[in-house]
């Protein structure tokens, strides 16, 4: 997936995330390094975004406060994964244990 199919794919969710949250997930799009939207499907590239998302928080040691739009965009992209795997047929499990293991590293 490339920046311009996260956010078609992003665009076409119903119900549409709040308009504030829709602006902030589009611009971490913008900004996310290439390896982040190297993944094969649409379930890997959106949980790479949110596990890329955490990781900057953690490395910034931001606050809770400072961190609170990239916290909640993270939620979201990893939710998003797992909506995207589920219309895929993806694996799931597959998934989860991927995320994970890269959140543990």
């Amino acid at each position: 997936m490339n920046r311009a199919d996260v956010k078609s794919w992003l665009g076409a969710r119903r119900p549409a995330p709040p308009e504030d949250l829709a602006a902030w997930l589009a611009r971490c799009v913008d900004a996310a390094p290439e390896a982040a939207l190297a993944g094969d499907s649409g379930p890997v590239v959106l949980g790479a975004l949110g596990t890329w998302l955490l990781e900057g928080v953690v490395e910034r040691q931001r606050t809770a406060y400072d961190a609170a739009l990239d916290l909640l965009a993270a939620d979201a992209f990893v939710t998003y994964a797992f909506e995207a795997a589920s219309e895929e047929g993806a694996d799931v499990a597959g998934l989860a244990h991927g995320l994970l293991s890269r959140v543990r590293a």
